[in-house]
């Protein structure tokens, strides 16, 4: 009698960031997890480069932002420039999540700490050279087939499946679930150097129309160069060494750069229709393609597996329906398409070709930055979609208080505790759910809370005393008012005095639910 495939609550089809994100988060979480990546080991080259604040919010969450951080580089601006001029520029202050808006970041470093990190977890297995062949769903499992570098074919079976393997997925064809949208007619080729000699933390896009590029500092003295093909551009000329040396020292590049790598790429904005099929999930580049102008491809799946890992560990434990997974897509689609367009509208700002279309910019943003306002709004990056869903797992009501916060990400002020230790908010938050009141008697601030599901879910009361709390960040908090933070730091509802009851018994019709 054959022996059943071993199993594993979750399997991760790659190891990109957004694979080991989840991996990392569903560790945390105590659920066992296997990781498969059909390569040999990580990432050697560099792909994404840009992390922002919400990005670092998530390693926060995975415990792993202090290594993160330690080899970022941090507070990077954004200049757009026409000719010689900059005539648009983001160089953000606010640190509304805690962390800078913009750093840069080395991809084979950043994927390496977090694979280190998946060794605090014995529940955790990582395998390579292991590529997903087929998969079959049943109503309680999937079950995988997968081929071994030796050429052996093994089966596994788990709760769900997360497919977290790009843009070509396999497993997403698997499932027939296409990637909707546009390809860019452009093709783009983009350079790493070594050894780069400008310490300045500035992305500077030329928006000229003879030749639209970038260039994006990195850490560990790295840059990133980018140059539009113009037709009848041959891509084996522009790959050559001395012709890269030329279009670098061309954008004030240094006259002998350092190459690491080269390569020609075409730009998508694409979106899947679904972000799961049945016990499959979609995560990063197999659920979505953007391109790169807005930074937002890999915080997108860093977004992906912070959603969906707590999500699956309420379900995995009982404490919640399956239907809790629907929201997923729910979620992030919606999110992820704000992201898609704006990465799509900040392309045509920098790439159009015509001479008058870019005239017509350059005179569009000079007149419209005479405005404080907005060249405020410009400078501090606000164009970019605030964290906040308007639909999902939340409980939402037609108070003032709700319509305000309920949907949104809560901000992450530095605070000090108690013992006198300054620390970002979401070090008292804890892992799970927790449970908000802006209150100067601690001791007092629940003692009337009564739902034994407070204790059933883990969630964590927190008191914030108001000569603590940055107003400014929290404009709605009033003593009397109660706010249920996601784990994911989303603001689930909110709730005053005597409403316990009420709001206890709609968070549990949404945990219990059924199809």
């Amino acid at each position: 009698m054959s022996q059943p495939p071993p199993y594993f609550s979750i399997v991760i089809v790659g190891a990109g960031p957004t694979g080991l994100a989840a991996a990392n988060l569903l560790g945390l979480y105590g659920i066992d997890v296997l990781v498969l990546e059909r390569n040999s080991g990580l990432s050697e080259f560099p792909k994404a480069i840009s992390i922002d604040d919400e990005g670092l919010r998530v390693c926060q969450a995975m415990g792993l932002h202090h290594p993160i951080v330690e080899n970022l580089l941090l507070n990077v601006e954004a200049h757009y420039i026409s000719g010689n001029r900059l005539f648009a520029k983001a160089a953000p202050t606010s640190r509304r999540n805690g962390f800078p808006l913009i750093s840069t970041f080395y991809q084979p470093e950043l994927e390496a700490t977090l694979l280190h990190g998946l060794h605090r977890f014995p529940h955790v297995s990582m395998q390579f050279q292991h590529t997903v062949e087929t998969l079959e769903q049943t109503e309680e499992s999937v079950i995988i087939s997968v081929r071994t570098s030796e050429g052996a074919l093994k089966r596994f079976e788990c709760a769900c499946l997360l497919a977290c393997d790009g843009g070509k997925s396999a497993i997403r064809h698997a499932l027939n679930i296409p990637l909707r949208g546009s390809t860019f007619s452009e093709k783009w080729l983009v350079i790493d150097t070594v050894h780069d000699p400008d310490p300045t933390p500035v992305v500077k896009f030329f928006c000229n129309p003879e030749r639209p590029a970038v260039t994006v500092p990195a850490p560990h003295d790295a840059r990133r160069w980018e140059f539009m093909l113009l037709p009848g551009e041959s891509e084996e000329d522009l790959t050559q060494p001395e012709r890269i040396c030329s279009l670098v020292r061309q954008h004030g590049g240094p006259s002998d750069p350092q190459i690491q790598r080269a390569a020609i790429y075409t730009f998508y904005a694409a979106l899947a229709p679904t972000f799961s099929r049945g016990r499959v999930f979609l995560l990063g580049d197999s659920a979505h393609l953007m391109p790169p102008f807005g930074g937002q491809g890999m915080n997108c799946g860093l977004r992906d597996a912070h959603n969906l890992s707590w999500k699956l560990a309420l379900v995995l434990q009982g404490n919640a329906s399956p239907a809790l997974l629907d929201t997923y897509t729910l979620e992030r689609r919606a999110h992820t398409g704000e992201l898609i367009r704006l990465s799509t509208f900040l392309g045509n700002v920098v790439m159009p070709t015509s001479k008058a279309r870019a005239r017509l910019r350059d005179g569009a943003f000079r007149g419209i930055q005479t405005l404080p306002i907005v060249r405020e709004y410009l400078t501090e990056a606000r164009i970019k979609p605030p964290p906040h869903y308007r639909q999902g797992f939340f409980h939402f009501n037609s108070t003032k208080e709700s319509r305000k916060l309920s949907g949104l990400m809560l901000p992450q002020p530095e605070i000090t505790t108690s013992t006198g230790r300054h620390v970002l908010l979401d070090e008292i938050l804890g892992p799970g759910f927790a449970l908000l009141r802006l209150h100067n008697a601690p001791e007092a601030a629940f003692a009337n809370l009564r739902s034994p599901l407070w204790k059933r879910l883990g969630v964590r009361f927190v008191a914030i005393q108001e000569r603590s709390l940055n107003t400014q960040l929290f404009p709605s908090l009033s003593p009397d008012l109660f706010v249920l933070v996601r784990p994911d730091r989303y603001i689930y509802g909110v709730f005053r005095e005597g409403q316990e009851e009420e709001f206890v018994a709609r968070l549990e019709e949404s945990l219990s639910r059924s199809k």
